[in-house]
């Protein structure tokens, strides 16, 4: 029988790493997300958005994280009905929202991010790299394959 370290260790591709590692990631976040918060995993990148993206609006929440709006706007209301975020109209565009996170909204993300920022140091920690430049590293090789599908297709 295969064990799964020896499937990751010679693996010939980049994109099973990359998998590998997400599934490891969403197993070590979804430990929190049960026990010490009040969104589900499926909300969670939308949540996270407006914490770090604080005047990004609904539709551009739906582009970021692949999803239609409405299926934004229902875990918003529920976001709303859990005291996390606020909605206001928009002065400028009164089809549009405002979405801030509220004090209890701001505690979650702030403890979530230090949850991703604890995981990324463990990953790095016995690599010869620093988080900084992983990161670098990544966003490089998310960019040329966006850019070579774009060429692409």
């Amino acid at each position: 029988m295969v064990d799964y370290e020896d499937i990751i260790k010679f693996s010939p591709f980049i994109l099973n790493h990359l998998i590998s590692l997400k599934e490891t990631h969403d197993y070590y976040l979804k430990q929190f997300l049960k026990s010490e918060t009040e969104i589900s995993y499926s909300q969670y990148y939308m949540f996270m958005l407006l914490y770090y993206q604080p005047d990004v609006n609904q539709s551009d929440i739906a582009k970021a994280c692949f999803m239609n709006r409405s299926g934004v706007s229902r875990a918003f209301a529920d976001f709303e009905k859990k005291g996390l975020i606020e909605r206001q109209t928009n002065p400028k565009n009164k089809r549009e929202n405002i979405i801030t996170l509220t004090d209890k909204g701001l505690k979650m993300a702030k403890f979530l991010e230090e949850k991703e920022i604890e995981w990324d140091n463990m990953i790095c920690e016995e690599l010869n790299i620093s988080r900084e430049n992983l990161l670098k590293i990544l966003s490089e090789l998310s960019l040329k394959s966006l850019y070579f599908n774009r060429e692409k297709f």
